[in-house]
């Protein structure tokens, strides 16, 4: 979890901030929709030669790539099928971001109607501002 404060000069640039970094995690995002939609057909790929391996009578093997710590599962040469899935909650995640700052910049949009000067300090919780301070001059 990182914390940020950030001072605005003004409330037009901190919508500006947000809609630069909506903008910047919908580029990861599609970036990463790409590599997932690649994993996918690696994945598929993947279960059907288990498949086939399986009617030959071949047994699964099932190799102890994967260490559980308390907070990160560590994966040694994933599978595809481990790396999609590691890829899908990143994606996840982060459209979660991005849903969380379009909602914040909607809410603070009628702020943006104040014809008065005010600075802004922001507190930044995991890249998403959770707390707004104006202050007026």
């Amino acid at each position: 979890m990182s914390t940020v404060i950030r001072e605005f000069g003004s409330i037009a640039e901190f919508t500006k901030s947000l809609d630069d970094a909506v903008s910047e995690y919908r580029r990861r995002l599609g970036e990463m929709l790409r590599r997932l939609e690649e994993l996918r057909v690696r994945s598929e790929q993947e279960k059907k030669l288990k498949g086939v391996l399986t009617k030959l009578g071949l047994p699964e093997s099932s190799s102890p790539n994967e260490i559980a710590l308390r907070n990160v599962r560590v994966v040694v040469n994933p599978s595809p099928s481990q790396e999609l899935s590691a890829i899908e909650s990143a994606v996840e995640a982060l459209n979660n971001k991005i849903t969380l700052l379009t909602a914040v910049r909607k809410e603070l949009e009628i702020l943006s109607n104040i014809d008065v000067e005010a600075k802004l300090i922001v507190v930044y919780i995991d890249d998403v501002p959770r707390t707004v301070v104006l202050k007026f001059s």
